[in-house]
């Protein structure tokens, strides 16, 4: 864990690299960013590590526009930051190759059986959370 901002260009000297993969985890951020931010992100990553796979939550633009999460209502944080797909996003950050889309409702099946059946609706499927994975 390091005490800086994802998009602080420093924070990759406090990291030990030695020409491996690097495996970047995105996790519950990208939402209340913006493009821009996401752009410097995956810039910072491009620069500092030659082989990288990151692995990003994104959020569809619709529950960006529609959704309010309840547990940081006293913050005052918004959601202002969406994309449909992986795909989506390469054409943001073209340096990074999209692998895969992993729909949050899969690992939600296992926590609550009704994902079971709205899982096959492709709507609930299209428009849930993701983990996006890409590769440089």
């Amino acid at each position: 864990m390091i005490a800086k901002s994802a998009m602080d260009i420093s924070y990759t000297d406090d990291i030990e690299y030695n020409k491996e993969n690097v495996l970047v985890i995105i996790e519950g951020l990208s939402m209340y960013l913006h493009e821009n931010d996401i752009r410097q992100i995956f810039s910072i990553i491009e620069k500092a590590f030659n082989k990288s796979t990151v692995m990003i939550e994104t959020m569809s633009p619709f529950f960006v526009k529609h959704m309010k999460e309840k547990s940081i209502e006293g913050s005052n944080a918004k959601f202002s930051w969406g994309v449909k797909n992986g795909k989506d996003l390469q054409q943001i950050v073209p340096a990074f190759n999209w692998k895969r889309d992993v729909s949050l409702v899969e690992g939600m099946k296992v926590i609550m059986p009704v994902y079971n059946v709205l899982g096959i609706i492709p709507a609930v499927h299209g428009m849930s959370n993701k983990i996006v994975v890409m590769e440089r």
